[in-house]
């Protein structure tokens, strides 16, 4: 068997002679005739930009000069509450604390802590208000940069793909999975996961993820430093850990759904070509990679297609706002999830794509069709079921994955050789 050691891998880089590629870019060179084999490339790319709800701030930062105040026991960030502690800093008019991205705002309608990360990126100042053991009521504004100790913490993250999810009931159902209560008869269907593009789907086994690799998390530079909450065979998944200074708007934020904000993130992780075993783990297209299709309530299986059938090149969302002219009255102005749509005067005039998820929302209840992208359609069980959202983002996760490929080769991500493995749980769900 062929071998290489990260070691040489990145010797080769340093002396501009490594061969890097994203999955995207090897898919498109298998479909075109070509004939790549292990010597043909040392580093692969991968990505995934979807709805990550387990995700968390992690913060350290001066409240008060010392002496103050002995220990803060309540408080919040722009009406989101947060956990102190564990540590006291006693009188040292320092706070620790923990805020989760899928904790709701009490004060702003509409806004989850997955929005405050993204605002403190973006170096929006927020408020801060918090109450001392004794009483004790403060506020101050503060952002990014006030911040001695910021970062993102993932539980569970890069799912190996997901589902997709039909209602077999009568009823429309309000869910996660749909950004509109889900139509019954199953005469929609909803998707997530970036199919070939997924870190796990390129190393299923996690031969090459381990504790310690360097990834991207929201651009920024981070590392996996375990196994997730839920890492069995058949949805291996990871923790991840990144400083929120560095990271990039666009790859993160909030998703609105029927059933609350839903937090996005994104992760790109780098795949070492190490041994031909490794090599033939990555060579897949989306054809080969199965998309299971569930039951959204009780999310039992009732049947398999494959992500070929709702990815094929047609990641991107474009918009004619020349169409929109000619509509009296829109009829989606606030029905996108991420609020990406640009209005004047009562019009979309264009999609701020730092903000743009391309999940085809507007695609399908546009009724003028000023936005347009291949959302697709099934054949299940006999019938045409059309695709109606995509819950993961497989246009920046090409991107995302293009940057680290990017950082590699220009010496800027040097590859860094697990400390330890990505264990596995029985699967107790």
């Amino acid at each position: 068997m062929k071998k290489r050691t990260y070691s040489e891998i990145n010797q080769k880089i340093s002396k501009d002679k490594a061969v890097v590629l994203t999955v995207q870019e090897l898919i498109e060179k298998i479909k075109d005739g070509e004939n790549v084999s292990f010597d043909d490339v040392d580093v692969i790319t991968t990505a995934t930009k979807a709805l990550m709800s387990g995700i968390a701030g992690i913060f350290s930062f001066r409240l008060t000069p010392p002496k103050k105040i002995r220990k803060f026991i309540k408080i919040s960030l722009n009406g989101i509450a947060a956990f102190p502690g564990p540590c006291p800093n006693e009188f040292l008019g320092i706070v620790d604390l923990i805020l989760y991205g899928t904790n709701h705002s009490t004060t702003i309608k509409n806004y989850s802590g997955g929005m405050l990360f993204r605002d403190l990126v973006e170096g929006k100042t927020i408020k801060v208000s918090a109450e001392g053991e004794n009483g004790e009521t403060l506020e101050r504004e503060l952002t990014l940069d006030d911040m001695q100790f910021a970062r993102m913490m993932g539980t569970r993250q890069a799912i190996k793909n997901y589902f997709a999810m039909v209602n077999p009931s009568q009823e429309p159902v309000e869910t996660i999975f749909s950004v509109f209560p889900l139509a019954g008869n199953k005469t929609q269907l909803t998707f997530s996961g970036c199919g070939a593009m997924n870190p796990f789907q390129n190393d299923p086994d996690a031969d090459v993820l381990g504790v310690g690799t360097k990834i991207l998390v929201n651009g920024s530079e981070g590392y996996i430093f375990g196994p997730g909450t839920r890492n069995d065979k058949l949805k291996p998944n990871m923790q991840t850990i990144a400083d929120f200074k560095g990271m990039k708007p666009e790859y993160m934020g909030a998703f609105e759904t029927s059933y609350g904000l839903e937090n996005i993130c994104s992760i790109a992780v780098p795949i070492p070509i190490l041994n031909e075993n490794v090599f033939n783990q990555i060579l897949k297209n989306d054809s080969e990679v199965p998309l299971v299709i569930l039951n959204v309530v009780g999310r039992n299986k009732i049947g398999q297609i494959s992500y070929a059938d709702v990815w094929d090149n047609n990641f991107y969302v474009s918009f004619n706002p020349d169409i929109c002219k000619k509509c009296k009255n829109c009829e989606i102005i606030g029905k996108c999830p991420t609020n990406a749509f640009v209005i004047k005067n009562g019009r979309i005039t264009s999609i701020d794509r730092t903000r743009c998820f391309n999940c085809g929302t507007c695609v399908y209840f546009c009724p003028e069709n000023a936005f347009e992208c291949d959302l697709k359609t099934i054949i299940f069980e006999g019938e045409e079921i059309p695709v109606v959202l995509r819950q993961s983002d497989r246009y920046n996760a090409i991107k995302l994955a293009t940057e680290l490929k990017n950082l590699i080769l220009k010496g800027k991500f040097g590859l860094k050789e697990p400390t330890g493995p990505l264990n596995f749980y029985p699967k107790v769900f």
